[in-house]
């Protein structure tokens, strides 16, 4: 599998007990990789000041890559810029891979395509529901291997979260993350996945694949960021032209408003 992971984390929040929790969720998030893809490469791209220690013992392949400035998008550009496989995978640091997650995988079908989520609380409309713990220490891992075990889905549909799997060239065509979208990155999925629309491309999702995400482990949106959200919502605005929307944004099937669009890079396709 010509493949490469790619894992942002955030090395410090500032509070010690958001920190113990990002810490948690990583270990348990590379251990599952080095559990079910020991030959696949992994990237772990940290980034901002005292990078301190990570377990990266967990995953045989895995190397480290560390950015002073903080930032999701500047991490990943530059983790994804280190290497030339022709796939990339971008995931979050507090997600947990179960055995035979790629199996459903194809990587023929698709430019680009999701893994679906299963979340402790109440989330996007295409995420399931089911809490075996969060990133407070209590995580069941043996929980979630039966809910997967038992698990149906094995259809695709339309989509777009992290996970993600994307083709390199793809990536290099719509130029990967907008750094201005840090340091906290809100939006920048969001921008991501309307440039792959811009592109022609359609997101999809696997409902085999199943992967747990913890889900709000680093505190991006806590209230005392508030500045920051509001910021990127209107960088966005000024980028495309028009404000972002919930609406289809999860399911990946929203029209572009072409006739407010502003942002028209040479690689648009207009269908």
């Amino acid at each position: 599998m010509n493949l490469t992971i790619v894992i942002p984390t955030l090395n410090s929040t500032g509070d010690v007990s958001q920190d113990k929790k990002i810490h948690y969720a990583f270990a348990h998030c590379l251990a599952s990789l080095g559990e079910t893809v020991p030959d696949i490469p992994v990237i772990v791209a940290s980034n901002g000041d005292n990078p301190g220690y990570l377990p990266m013992y967990l995953h045989p392949k895995a190397n480290r890559i560390n950015l002073w400035e903080q930032g999701q998008c500047r991490a990943v550009n530059a983790a994804v810029a280190s290497c030339n496989t022709e796939w990339i995978m971008v995931t979050n640091d507090d997600m947990v891979y179960p055995p035979n997650w790629t199996e459903p995988i194809e990587f023929n079908n698709y430019q680009c395509f999701s893994l679906k989520l299963v979340e402790p609380n109440d989330g996007a409309p295409t995420f399931i529901k089911y809490n075996c713990g969060v990133a407070g220490g209590d995580f069941d891992n043996k929980k979630f291997l039966e809910f997967n075990n038992d698990w149906k889905g094995k259809s695709w549909q339309t989509g777009f979260n992290l996970p993600f799997i994307i083709r390199r060239d793809l990536w290099d065509k719509i130029g990967g993350y907008d750094i201005n979208y840090d340091p906290l990155s809100s939006n920048s999925d969001s921008d991501l996945e309307y440039k792959i629309k811009l592109s022609g491309v359609q997101p999809m999702q696997s409902q085999a694949s199943l992967v747990y995400h913890f889900s709000q482990t680093s505190g991006t949106f806590n209230h005392k960021n508030h500045e920051y959200w509001q910021r990127n919502f209107a960088y966005f605005e000024q980028k495309w032209g028009f404000p972002r929307t919930d609406d289809g944004i999860w399911e990946a099937n929203f029209q572009i408003p072409y006739d407010k669009l502003k942002y028209r890079p040479k690689w648009m396709v207009i269908k």
